[in-house]
């Protein structure tokens, strides 16, 4: 399923950008949702929830619907995340920025920050199931520990700090879809 969300956030993102915002909003709608023939159910809390709904808002932000963009502002501010889902975060305090709430918003960005350097220093125990699949390389759990620093210094502001980290994440993960979609944006602005 992951990979049918990528594909319609991506794809909204890049009409977006492109001033194409209701066909943004229906790819955005489109992540949201669980074909039947992905054979995979909604799961209780969706852990891309928050991402889906602060794009959804932007879209209707771009389409001048403050009062929906607002409501899905605050669907992703309200969503419950787990601590360690970096991405969740980080849509997170963009939408409690979003709806006003910066010292919120910042407080998310800075534990990224501090949640990705503590993984950087944490020696890497070797996983005995690691051999058999069952866990990430070192250099995968490299990558997301720098994506979640350029995650907070990108929600922070520091777009430079964050396009070093988004870096070095493809550097350990060349497919590490989202750093290169950063890397993208950042490029572009």
């Amino acid at each position: 399923h992951d990979v049918y969300v990528d594909g319609h956030l991506l794809r909204g993102s890049q009409r977006l950008n492109k001033g194409r915002f209701d066909e943004a909003l229906k790819d955005f709608h489109a992540a949201s949702e669980y074909p039947e023939n992905l054979s995979v159910g909604r799961p209780r809390n969706d852990r891309r929830a928050s991402q889906v709904a602060y794009c959804i808002a932007t879209a209707y932000e771009a389409l001048d619907n403050a009062e929906k963009a607002a409501e899905y502002y605050k669907k992703a501010a309200e969503q419950r995340v787990a601590a360690a889902s970096s991405e969740a975060r980080f849509y997170q305090g963009l939408s409690f920025g979003e709806l006003g709430r910066q010292s919120e918003a910042d407080k998310i960005f800075d534990e990224l920050i501090k949640s990705g350097r503590q993984r950087l220093s944490e020696r890497s125990a070797v996983d005995i199931f690691a051999k058999f699949g069952e866990g990430q390389t070192a250099a995968a759990r490299k990558a997301s520990a720098h994506y979640a620093l350029g995650l907070g210094y990108l929600g922070r502001g520091q777009r430079e700090k964050a396009k070093i980290e988004f870096e070095k994440a493809v550097e350990q993960n060349v497919s590490h879809v989202w750093a290169r979609a950063r890397l993208a944006e950042l490029g572009e602005r």
